[in-house]
């Protein structure tokens, strides 16, 4: 049988940390204000870009057994600035929105890790 992809986790730095990404996700959208017109149309009045929403997925090495470094995702929960490059695109200024994190039983420990990104994806030699 052959293969269809065989593409590597892809590591990514966020703070101290080196997630060993095997998904991402990222989804935005904006807020349209709408008013009505005189004709029965509408018009749109004013927008607001939310936050792009980035989901990593994948492991981080925990080596002597220890979790030591679920103490480190736990405390950059709601902080802010970190820069996210991924696959050639750099997220700056990006919050911790939230963290899910499975120990099964060998040397990772597999971390969901939820960030907020306000500020516009960047290509990653731009300003590197």
């Amino acid at each position: 049988m052959s293969e269809i992809c065989s593409r590597e986790a892809v590591p990514v730095t966020i703070g101290q940390l080196t997630l060993y990404c095997e998904s991402f996700r990222a989804s935005a959208n904006t807020v349209l204000y709408e008013q009505p017109t005189v004709i029965g149309g509408t018009v749109i009045t004013n927008k607001c870009a939310k936050a792009a929403k980035l989901t990593l997925a994948g492991r981080i090495y925990c080596g002597g057994g220890d979790l030591d470094v679920l103490t480190e995702i736990n405390n950059m929960n709601g902080s802010a600035g970190y820069s996210v490059v991924y696959r050639g695109v750099r997220f700056p200024d990006c919050t911790v929105q939230g963290y899910t994190a499975e120990d099964k039983g060998d040397d990772m420990l597999y971390v969901t890790l939820t960030l907020a990104a306000v500020s516009p994806a960047q290509n990653a030699e731009e300003n590197a």
